[in-house]
């Protein structure tokens, strides 16, 4: 019985949460799946004491994620280490294996500071509350995917959280601006800028 009100009051629980918002703390003991066979990373612990960017994309291999989301951050990357940044995260729910596939064919290198990674069961897509639910993107086969976002998260708190939808474009295929390599240094730049008048 108390095992079926647990459920029960953490279904309720998620069914009355909101999207991840600035100030949030990383949710604890969310893994995703490095490689393959795939090394379970455990999050949460892994950006402890870090400053990461973490970006959620509906898919691997999709159109506007190869040719301008990943290609971005690749191409910035070394600005993006100048500004204090860590590591950047980028994460899909597919499974490892097509994720280090990815990497491969974006060009993405052991050495870079950028990481692919899958969240093959939706975990953390479902604890950030950024499913992509709309009906386009599941009409093409996108099901139960993660929204179009960017994040920068400082010691696991997160500081700037930013996602590319609306009702005409709801996975940020035609318009990812805001989740673009560009976008995210501009708003790290201007955090940091707020920090320093302080």
């Amino acid at each position: 019985m108390k095992l079926f009100q647990d459920l029960l009051l953490g279904a309720l629980s998620l069914a009355g949460a909101s999207a991840i918002e600035v100030g949030d703390s990383f949710p604890p003991n969310v893994k995703l799946h490095h490689g393959f066979p795939p090394e379970k990373v455990e999050l949460a612990k892994r950006i402890a004491g870090k400053n990461v960017i973490l970006v959620g994309l509906p898919g691997a291999f999709t159109p506007t994620c190869s040719s301008r989301q990943i290609p971005g951050y690749l191409a910035n990357a070394d600005a993006i280490s100048k500004l204090g940044v860590d590591e950047i995260i980028i994460f899909s729910v597919n499974d490892g294996a097509v994720m280090e596939a990815w990497a491969a064919d974006q060009g993405v290198t052991s050495d870079s500071i950028i990481t692919l990674m899958g969240d093959p069961y939706g975990e953390l897509t479902e604890q950030l509350q950024l499913e992509l639910t709309h009906a386009g993107p599941k009409s093409a086969g996108l099901i139960n995917r993660s929204k179009r976002f960017a994040s920068y998260i400082e010691d696991g708190t997160f500081k700037i959280v930013r996602v590319a939808e609306s009702d005409e474009d709801p996975a940020g295929d035609n318009f990812p601006d805001a989740t673009l390599a560009e976008s995210m240094m501009s708003a790290i730049e201007a955090l940091k800028a707020g920090k320093d008048e302080l």
